[in-house]
Order: structure tokens, then C-alpha cells, then sequence
């Protein structure tokens, strides 16, 4: 064994790769135990094993000195393959491990030890013996399949021949030196010879080459020279590890060309695990026990077909069963201390002031699914709290520092940890762990009283005694468990004679020499050197000087009060002047809104007729109040009460601005206004009946709609003469002249009346 070891340990290579972190190790199996694999595989004393590697603490192992060795546990590549813990064709071994360099500061150690294949195996076969019956009239080419040796090393180290002996009077040769198959070459004659012994030798890639060997008996039968012959000669199925027992797998199939009891084919499979069974007559294979992907990943299984002839025939096939995952396993969870210990669940005590990035436990999670289904995911339900992840499903747990643990607002959290695999569907698993708060001084001291926002302290010069307290200071500190202690500092300016004791009480010691305003600026610290500043305003004032002030404010105030009252009077007497004078101008304008209106005449022929000189004489005797450039006007009111009366004034204008006016914006010139009223008055005179329209009565001297309670001595509007007969026309004419001088007569004396401006001129 020693010499082996000698042999072996010049193989034994490191490998540093780029990253410091990661080293790689060939290594031949079979090493002896406590072998030194790679000495001090970090600089620092604080090295553990992750989770991830626990499998290979088995067959490797650290030394006080980090050195890395293995144990007195055998090293077998074909055993590392057999329990699925490196890949058959590379085994690659990695191992991580976490180094600790200070509480900030950690990383991981990786070592990949690759395993190389040795020649330690022989190729075995099943059974030693096999006895093949065969019948003589199978024909020259006849193939035989036979079942291969097992050699548990891999690639050139397993079975890479096969020889068959003796060569010389044996009618069979071996036509495949990779899978054994017997061919007949020449013909077979059981009364010659019943039976042949061979020896079939397989040979393995080794230098120098191992070997094994199986013995066979070929016994000549007379009958049933057709084997059975499978469809396919491997079989390969994939089911999933939740697949319910005694389901049906696949059904396997094979076919003989002989007739009755020698084409009749049973079947049967060669399983140690008992894990699945075969109908032996319908080929259907069964499950009957639980699968688990974690455990055993694939199964290869021999299929013997044989039939019922005399001799009886067989035939082989291979079946390969591959298990597929399912997401059936929830993440484990383990919670180490930052010294590797395990996490008992017992609450963690932690400052509030624990600064920004301390680590609080590392975290490592498996899950024993592969792909997505072993690959998880870690949340926490707080955010003050932080995952880094180190590597493949393993974490620390940080302080984020936003926001920051406050031990006034909550003593104790409640921490949940949830991780969760990336399956169809996903499966979880919630870890819990109690976080108490410890308090620290981060409160600076609060000033109770006095307020920031107090008045002016006021002291009086004469009446003070000395010392006097200016105020006593109440403090408080949030921070719970930190004692009351405070200490006062303070700044006055200007200069005065002052002092504040420990319990925070401010004394004026001495007066000042000079009156006035003083700030005092406090601060205020606790055993943190925490602080928190306020500003007093001071005022030392004499008593004299502010009675005097107080009465010439008194004085001054009732002098104001007399104005006031003054000045409001002289204002509201301007405002009933104006309001009395806007009132007394509107009145005169509505009195002033007349226009004028052509009405009268100025002279007529007196060689007229005599019943028109009376009448001319009348009106003649009103001209006299103008001279002969003006002429008689009779102005036309409407009454804004009722429509339907009017009213006429008399005015004397000049001839020249005589105009027919209508308010309701219909305008036209004179014309010839006393050559108008003239033929009026001779055609009333001379009873002519075909009057033209315009010299009608009211196209004269307008209407005459007057009320009756108004205007008393005017009688109502006469119908119009056209219509009338000759005997009355005389009586109209009477008519017509009286009521023109009544309305002369009215106008003559300007009676007053109540009608507006809306009037029609004429």
C-alpha cells in the first residue's frame, strides 16, 4: 500500500485558476487515507464547510492547519458515479467552503478535485456459466447473441474485447469483439457431436489489460431452431419519480417463426431492486415501488425472451428506465451564527445603532430537486434588513441601514424568511427568528420648558433682588435606558453677570450697568454629547420710564378718539350734500326736456270774410307779444301716464326754425305755415268738401286727446268735415275756430302740467 501511495502522489496537481478563490486538484482513486491534497487552502483560521459540500466531509477533511486531506474512507471513482455525486464521464468534485476574514468581510473558497480513472476493476460477467441449447438444423450464419461483462471502470478502462477459445473444433466464431455474438459457421450434427464447452474472455483498455471470463455450453438439441427475436433490441422510457405503483411502464414485444409450443415466448427481466416486474406473457411492465429521483436516477434492466420449444430458445434485450424530476421536495433552511454555530431560533439581541452592512447570520438553502425545481429564491418582510447573496443558494443577512431600527418606536421584531423553489408549482418554506432591540443614545436631549417660542423675560431694574432666577430648564431625553444626565452651556450678548447650575437653573448674579435687551443662547447636552440650543431674549427695563410712557400713551390716545369722531362727522355731511345735489339736478333735467312744435300763425288778409276777421282779430291780438320775425308756436306733450292725452304750451320762436318734429323719429320740413292755416280757415269758411288730407285739423295743430279731469275747457276732437253735410258744416267751422282759441288761450297762459317730453311737435 505504501508503494502504491509513493506511485499515486506525483499525480496528485493544483491548479490555481485566475480567481484566487478557486483551485483545481487531479487526483487518482484509490488514494491511501490521510493523503495531502492541497495545504492551506486560506489565509485565515475562520474556514467552514458549506452546506453545498456536507456529502463530501465523508472522504475529505480540513487539519487545524486548513490543510485539505482525505479520510480513511476508500476512494472510488465508480462509487462517486454510482451515488450521482460527480458525472461518470468527468467526476468533478467541488468543494466550497466559507472564509471569514472579519465581520465585514467574507468570501467563498471553492476546490474542484477531479477524479481520475484507474484501472482497478475487472470485467465481471452475471454468471459464470451459460448453457445454450441449440438445435442441429440451425443453419450456418445462425448469430447467438450473448450477454456482456460488467467492468465498473469507465471509457478506455471498461470492456473493450471480447475472445472466444478454443478456435480449433469449434464451429462457432465470435463475430464481434465489442458485443459478444456467436455465429455458427459450420453445420451442426447432434449424433456427431451433442455439446461444445467454450470460453468467452473479455479484456478491459488497462495496462497492463484485466480480464474475465464466463463459461459456455453449447448443447445441440434436435428441434426448435428459431429463437425469439425482440422488435427492438434496447428499450428506453422516461417517467417521472411521482409515477403511481403498478402502473403500466411500456409493453415490450418479441416474435418466433416456429409454430405451436416452440413460437410460445415467455418473458422475464433480470432486476435486483425489484423496483418493476413483467407479465410474463404479455410483455407489460409494471412499477412496484416508489421512484425517487434524489436516490436513483436511471435503471437498466436485462429482458429474456424465451420460448417453449424443445430445446427451449432465448433472446435478450436491454431496457433503460430514466427517472425525471419533479418538484416533490420543499428548500431546506440553515441559519448559522456568524462564529458557524448553528441558529437555535433564540431571540437576537441588537442594538439600534447597529451601523450600515454588520452581518447578522449566514443562510444556506438546498433543495433536493434538481434544475429549477432545486433552484430557490430568499425574501425577507423587512426591508431595515438586507440578503447578499455568496454563492448558489447561500446568503448573509445584513443591516440596510434604510431605514434604520428605532427602539423609541418598537422594542422587538418579528423577522419572516421565505424561500421559494422556481418549480410547477413552487413550493416554500417560512423560517422565523425574534429580533430584540437594545437602545442607544441617538436622542439629543428635548427642552420642556421653557418653550422656544415664550415671551421676552422682563426684569425690573429697581424692584429685583440679587440674584434672581431668570427661568428653570425641564429636560427630558427619549432614549429610555440612558440616564438623565445633563450638562448647560451658554453665550449672552451683550455681556451680563450670569450663571445656570446643574439642575438648570438660570440666575442673573448682578445688575448691569446699562438697561436693555439681552439674548441668551443655552445649550444643553447629555452623556452622548447629544445637544439641542435655545435662545432666550432678556429685557432689563427700569419702572420710571415705563410709567411715564404709559401716560403719555394714555394721553395720546384720547386726542385721537376726538379726531376720529370729528373727521367722521365733516364726512358724512359731504355725502348728504352731494346726495341732495345729484337728487336736485335729475329733477331739473326731467323739467327741462321739451321740444318745439310749429302751432300758430302770424297774420291774415284782413279783407277776409267777416266770420274770418273775428277770428283773425283774436289771433292777431295774441302776435302782439312778437314782432314780426317770430311767429307762435304750440308745443305738443304726451302724457307718460296715459298715451292717448296731450297737452300744448305756447312759445314764441323764430320763424325760421318752424318745423313739423315727431319724437318717434319722423322728421319733415314746414311749409308755408300760414298759408296753411289761412286755406284751413277759408275752406271751413266756404263748406268746400274736397279737402285735401293734409290741411285736415290735425295735420294743423295736432291732436287734442285731452282728459277731462286735466283740461276742462277743452271739448272733444270734432269729425272731420269731409264727411259731413252742408247744413252742419257751418256749426263745424264755429266749432273749430272756438277750440283753436281756447287752445290759444291755453297755451297764452303756460298752465302747468305733469306730461313728459314724449310728444309730437307740429
Amino acid at each position: 500500500m505504501l508503494i502504491l501511495f509513493i506511485i499515486i502522489l506525483p499525480l496528485i496537481s493544483a491548479d490555481n485558476n485566475n480567481n484566487n478563490n478557486t483551485s483545481i486538484i487531479y487526483i487518482h482513486e484509490e488514494l491511501p487515507s490521510n493523503s495531502l491534497l492541497l495545504s492551506s487552502i486560506s489565509s485565515t483560521n475562520s474556514v467552514q464547510w458549506l452546506p453545498s459540500s456536507y456529502s463530501y466531509q465523508t472522504y475529505f477533511y480540513l487539519n487545524a492547519n486548513q490543510s485539505l486531506y482525505t479520510t480513511n474512507q476508500r476512494i472510488d471513482r465508480e462509487e462517486f458515479c454510482e451515488k450521482n455525486l460527480c458525472n461518470c464521464s468527468y467526476c468533478l468534485l467541488t468543494l466550497n467552503f466559507l472564509q471569514t476574514f472579519s465581520t465585514n468581510n467574507i468570501s467563498i473558497r471553492t476546490i474542484q478535485i477531479i477524479i481520475e480513472d484507474i484501472n482497478d476493476h475487472s470485467p465481471v460477467f452475471k454468471q459464470s456459466l451459460i448453457k445454450l441449447p441449440i438445435a442441429e438444423n440451425v443453419p450456418i450464419g445462425y448469430e447467438i447473441p450473448l450477454e456482456p461483462a460488467v467492468d465498473n471502470d469507465y471509457g478506455l478502462l471498461s470492456v473493450q474485447k471480447y475472445e472466444l477459445h478454443p478456435l480449433i473444433n469449434n464451429p462457432f466464431r465470435l463475430i464481434k469483439t465489442d458485443k459478444p455474438i456467436l455465429k455458427l459457421v459450420e453445420a451442426l450434427d447432434r449424433e456427431t457431436k451433442s455439446n461444445y464447452l467454450l470460453q468467452l474472455i473479455a479484456y478491459d483498455g488497462g495496462s497492463p489489460s484485466l480480464s474475465g471470463q464466463q463459461k459456455i455450453e453449447i448443447i445441440v438439441t434436435d428441434v426448435n431452431d428459431n429463437p425469439p427475436v425482440f422488435d427492438r433490441s434496447i428499450y428506453q422510457q422516461s417517467i417521472p419519480e411521482n409515477e403511481k405503483i403498478d402502473t403500466i411502464i411500456l409493453q415490450i414485444h418479441a416474435t418466433d417463426r416456429d409454430d405451436g409450443e416452440n413460437a410460445r415466448i415467455s418473458y422475464s427481466i433480470d432486476d435486483p431492486s425489484s423496483t418493476f416486474r413483467i407479465n410474463e406473457n404479455s410483455g407489460e411492465i409494471y412499477l412496484m415501488k416508489s421512484l425517487d429521483f434524489e436516490k436513483i436516477r436511471s435503471y437498466s434492466i436485462s429482458i429474456t425472451a424465451r420460448d417453449h420449444g424443445t430445446p427451449q430458445l432465448n433472446n435478450y434485450a436491454q431496457l433503460i428506465i430514466d427517472v425525471t424530476d419533479v418538484n416533490d421536495n420543499i428548500p431546506n433552511i440553515l441559519i448559522t451564527e456568524i462564529n458557524g454555530t448553528h441558529h437555535n431560533n433564540q431571540p437576537i439581541s441588537l442594538p439600534e445603532c447597529t451601523p450600515k452592512g454588520t452581518t447578522l447570520f449566514y443562510i444556506y438553502v438546498t433543495d433536493d430537486d434538481s434544475g429549477d425545481n432545486g433552484r430557490v429564491s430568499c425574501t425577507l418582510n423587512d426591508t431595515r434588513l438586507n440578503l447578499v447573496y455568496l454563492t448558489l443558494n447561500a446568503y448573509s443577512l445584513q443591516i440596510s441601514g434604510s431605514p434604520q431600527f428605532d427602539y423609541e418606536t418598537e422594542q422587538s421584531l418579528e423577522i419572516e424568511l421565505k424561500c421559494t423553489d422556481y418549480g410547477i408549482p413552487s413550493l416554500s418554506k417560512t423560517n422565523l427568528f425574534h429580533i430584540e432591540l437594545e437602545d442607544c443614545n441617538d436622542n439629543p436631549p428635548d427642552i420642556i420648558s421653557p418653550l422656544p417660542y415664550n415671551e421676552t423675560v422682563s426684569i425690573p431694574f429697581e424692584t429685583t433682588s440679587i440674584p434672581s432666577i431668570i427661568t428653570q430648564f425641564i429636560i427630558d431625553d427619549r432614549d429610555r435606558f440612558q440616564p438623565k444626565n445633563f450638562t448647560y452651556s451658554f453665550i449672552v450678548s451683550p455681556s451680563l453677570d450670569l450663571s445656570l447650575t446643574n439642575n438648570g437653573t438660570l440666575i442673573l448674579c448682578s445688575m448691569p450697568l446699562i438697561m436693555g435687551f439681552y439674548t441668551i443662547n443655552v445649550t444643553v447636552y447629555d452623556i452622548g454629547n447629544l445637544s439641542n440650543s435655545i435662545s432666550i431674549p432678556l429685557h432689563i427695563y427700569s419702572i420710571n420710564e415705563t410709567i411715564v410712557m404709559k401716560k403719555f400713551s394714555m394721553e395720546n390716545t384720547s386726542l385721537m378718539l376726538i379726531l376720529s369722531f370729528f373727521v367722521i362727522i365733516f364726512i358724512a355731511s359731504v355725502l348728504i350734500g352731494v346726495c341732495f345735489l345729484i337728487a336736485f339736478l335729475l329733477r331739473r333735467k326731467k323739467q327741462s326736456k321739451a321740444s318745439l312744435c310749429l302751432c300758430c300763425y302770424s297774420c291774415f288778409n284782413i279783407e277776409k270774410k267777416s266770420n274770418r276777421n273775428s277770428s283773425c282779430e283774436s289771433m292777431n291780438s295774441s302776435n302782439e307779444h312778437a314782432d314780426s320775425s317770430q311767429k307762435t308756436t304750440i308745443e305738443v306733450l304726451d302724457d307718460g301716464r296715459n298715451s292717448s292725452n296731450r297737452i300744448y304750451q305756447y312759445v314764441v320762436k323764430q320763424g325760421n326754425d318752424l318745423s313739423l318734429i315727431n319724437t318717434r323719429d319722423n322728421h319733415q320740413r314746414d311749409f308755408n305755415y300760414s298759408e296753411k292755416v289761412e286755406r284751413y280757415l277759408t275752406h271751413l269758411n266756404s263748406g268746400i268738401l274736397s279737402i285735401d288730407p293734409n290741411l285736415s285739423d290735425e295735420g294743423v295743430y295736432g291732436s287734442s286727446d285731452l282728459s277731462s279731469d286735466q283740461i276742462q275747457q277743452i271739448n272733444l276732437r270734432p269729425p272731420s268735415i269731409v264727411s259731413m253735410p252742408s247744413s252742419l258744416q257751418q256749426q263745424h267751422y264755429q266749432d273749430s275756430l272756438r277750440r283753436f282759441e281756447q287752445l290759444y288761450s291755453l297755451v297764452e297762459h303756460r298752465q302747468p302740467t305733469a306730461f313728459t317730453s314724449d310728444s309730437l311737435y307740429v
